[in-house]
């Protein structure tokens, strides 16, 4: 059995890192039992922060040491690319019995003792250059650069990021590996539960969902003009509301979420564009089990979490048309990414045509459980790859 150590992505300050790795922990301690398990590491702050969230999901208690803050990061990730180790990291994981270490957004070194996976969310910076400035561009890009150099196991979500990988990065050729990950969500109790999240929310029967975090890259304002469109065009009583939820802050644009607001207002169609603000994880995936469709008019993602929980839901998709919503939910609607007429018209026609109706439980299960046992062979199959580099 292979023993995979973890640090939280992004520092435990990214919801969607957060989420990505209890997925991965969840099917390490399920599907993957026996084969692999999971250990995870953490400062004390951390583990203050989580408490004992994520332990059902791991082998043995998390290890917590503040060196943890350093894994891979500032002076560690310089001495190890001097050294070409992080000795700190190499000591603290050999220790604990460490056959393979998960690397995002980190560099342990090229001769690290401790095999590694290395996981790159998406080239972003490649593709949206204009919302990086010069010094975070450049950075991310040596990132990525000291991460395909060496022996490592490059790990992406989609075929859509290996290509990019492989195009931007021509040492990765041969290391990358398609995990496509899938979440762990029964769909029954929160289709069970439509009544009462529209009557907590003071929702209509029918309305659109768009949980992404407002971002500029997620293109909330195309939603705006698109109901800007309607209202221009015989009014907005023809269209189901928009029901926003997901964190406001955009580091790199710290006034969006309020221009976004004032847009809306302006445009006259504030009461079509609803924001709930944080709403508890449980009814997040009840708003979405109740609406008539997602909405994700992202200019660009890596891997989708909200069409992922879409798909186990069996809610309909009215999605942006780029590569990577086609290959992660090819049978949704498209829209252009800078066409805010084609999705108004999509939002009429689904608006006035009949309301969505729910595939039996027992379908829903047995796809997702599918997408699941896919997205263990593929994780266990990356780790096994990289344990046998050494």
């Amino acid at each position: 059995m292979i023993t995979a150590g973890f640090t939280l992505i992004g520092r435990g300050n990214w919801s969607g890192g957060e989420t990505y790795l209890r997925n991965m922990l969840g099917v390490i301690s399920s599907e993957l039992a026996g084969k692999l398990q999971a250990k995870l590491f953490l400062t004390p702050a951390q583990a203050e922060k989580i408490g004992t969230s994520m332990d059902a999901f791991l082998a043995a208690p998390p290890i917590v040491d503040a060196k943890v803050a350093d894994f891979g990061r500032g002076r560690n990730a310089i001495r190890a690319l001097a050294s070409g180790s992080d000795a700190d990291a190499a000591r603290i994981l050999s220790h604990e019995g460490v056959d393979v270490v998960f690397e995002p957004a980190q560099f342990y070194g090229n001769r690290f003792p401790i095999s590694v996976v290395s996981w790159i969310p998406d080239f972003q910076h490649r593709h949206l250059p204009h919302l990086f400035s010069r010094s975070m561009w450049w950075r991310r890009d040596l990132g990525y650069r000291l991460q395909t150099s060496g022996k490592r196991i490059i790990l992406l979500s989609s075929d859509d990021a290996r290509r990019d990988c492989e195009t931007y990065y021509p040492a990765a050729r041969g290391k990358t590996a398609v995990v496509r990950f899938a979440i762990d969500l029964d769909p029954a109790p929160h289709i069970a539960r439509q009544a009462e999240v529209i009557a907590r929310y003071e929702l209509p029967q029918r309305y659109f969902y768009l949980p992404n975090q407002f971002w500029s890259h997620k293109n909330h304002g195309l939603v705006i003009k698109a109901l800007a469109h309607i209202s221009a065009n015989g009014g907005l009583d023809k269209v189901a509301p928009v029901i926003l939820t997901g964190r406001t802050e955009d580091p790199r644009n710290p006034r969006h979420f309020d221009q976004l607001l004032a847009s809306a207002r302006e445009a006259g169609v504030s009461g079509h564009f609803r924001h709930l603000g944080l709403v508890p994880y449980e009814d997040v995936f009840g708003l979405n089990a109740a609406s008539d469709a997602l909405i994700n008019p992202s200019l660009f993602e890596g891997w989708s979490t909200t069409v992922e929980e879409a798909k186990a839901l069996g809610t309909r998709m009215l999605l942006s048309d780029i590569s990577l919503h086609r290959e992660e939910a090819p049978n949704a609607t498209f829209f252009p990414v800078d066409d805010a007429v084609a999705l108004a018209s999509a939002m009429v026609t689904m608006s006035q045509g009949p309301a969505r109706t729910h595939e039996k439980a027992e379908k829903l299960r047995a796809d997702h459980a599918a997408r699941r046992q896919m997205y263990a062979d593929a994780l266990l199959g990356a780790f096994q790859r990289a344990a046998a580099v050494r």
